[in-house]
Order: structure tokens, then C-alpha cells, then sequence
């Protein structure tokens, strides 16, 4: 069960890639946004940072052993971030192109900084926690790149 757990943003990163590139459109999504947009910005992004927000808040102490860390205050901090994040980019989902912007540069600049953090931790520690070294870690670093890179693409 916890590796399905762990397993969630990378399961939201694929099936937002794969709506995407199926040209299924939301029925909420903004109409300047094509639907790889559409979705990566609510389903790839929005919705695991809101289950990162609620995890972070309400289950600190499993979410702190399953990354390999002990319990600590900062852990509401992140929460709060990234309950920001989910809402800014569902928002920017409905909101459009400026708004997809602004949250794919907010979010990178979180994530990446979470996934240089992760391989740290990894180098130095030797710590390969299922939520250090596994699919989250991959998730921090592909959903904002992929957000880059359909922005560029999509809207220069």
C-alpha cells in the first residue's frame, strides 16, 4: 500500500501526459490552454501538491519516516507551499497562458530545489527512502520541466 502511496504523483504525471497527448480537453480547462497544459497543470500538478499539503499536514510523522527524515516543524511549512502550488496551478489550468507561466516558474523553482535537497540527502546519507529516491523524486523534477517545455512549444 505505501508504494502505491508513494506511487500517486507519478500515476498523476501519467495520466496528465497521456490526456494530454490524447487531445482530451477539460471541461474546466482554460480555452488558451492546449490539453496537455490543461492537465498538467491540474492533475500533474495541482492535485498531487494538494495530496503533498494534506499529507505533510496530517500525517507528518509516516510521511517524515517514509522519506527517511525524522519528524519536524518544517513539514507544515512544506505543506503550506505546497497547498499554494495546487491551487495557483489549478487555477492557472482555468486561468490561462500568463497564468500557467507564472506557476510552472513558481513550481520549479520548489521542486527542483526539493530534488537537489533529495540527491543530497542520497549522496551524503546514502538515503534511497521510498519518498526521497523514488517516484516523488522523480515527479519533482519531470513536472516542471515538462511544463517548461510544453510552454515554450506551445506558447513563445
Amino acid at each position: 500500500m505505501q508504494q502505491l502511496i508513494s506511487a500517486f504523483p507519478a500515476i498523476c504525471y501519467a495520466a496528465a501526459v497521456a490526456l494530454g497527448f490524447l487531445e482530451i480537453s477539460q471541461p474546466f480547462g482554460s480555452k488558451t490552454l492546449e490539453p496537455i497544459l490543461q492537465w498538467m497543470l491540474s492533475l500533474g500538478l495541482g492535485v498531487p501538491s494538494l495530496w503533498a499539503a494534506f499529507s505533510h499536514a496530517v500525517f507528518s510523522d509516516r510521511v517524515a519516516q517514509s522519506i527517511g527524515w525524522a519528524p519536524s516543524p518544517f513539514q507544515k511549512e512544506i505543506a503550506g507551499a505546497n497547498l499554494g502550488i495546487g491551487l495557483g496551478a489549478i487555477a492557472a489550468s482555468l486561468l490561462g497562458s500568463e497564468a500557467a507561466w507564472a506557476i510552472t516558474v513558481m513550481a520549479a523553482g520548489f521542486l527542483w530545489s526539493a530534488a537537489a535537497v533529495h540527491v543530497t540527502d542520497m549522496v551524503k546519507r546514502g538515503n534511497f527512502a521510498i519518498n526521497n529516491a523514488g517516484p516523488i523524486f522523480w515527479w519533482d523534477i519531470l513536472t516542471p520541466l515538462t511544463l517548461l517545455i510544453a510552454l515554450l512549444i506551445l506558447h513563445r
